[in-house]
């Protein structure tokens, strides 16, 4: 993604070892909050469970985030 020039990120997809889909882990989450400072990481939609279609937004795992 930095490497092509990409500034933003719009959605995320994590899979777990399992397969199975899941939250990033804590450094994940940091690198996007430190991509897209002031407030704009909050809109990162990210995929929990593909099958059922459970989405979450960055802002909701990261409350209190400390660069806001």
């Amino acid at each position: 993604m930095i490497t092509n020039g990409e500034q933003e990120i719009d959605k995320v997809l994590c899979i777990l070892p399992d397969g199975s889909g899941g939250a990033p882990c804590g450094a994940c989450r940091e690198l996007m909050v430190q991509l897209m400072p002031n407030g704009k990481y909050k809109d990162i939609e990210i995929m929990l469970d593909y099958a059922a279609g459970r989405t979450v937004k960055l802002g909701d795992i990261t409350p209190e985030w400390w660069i806001d």
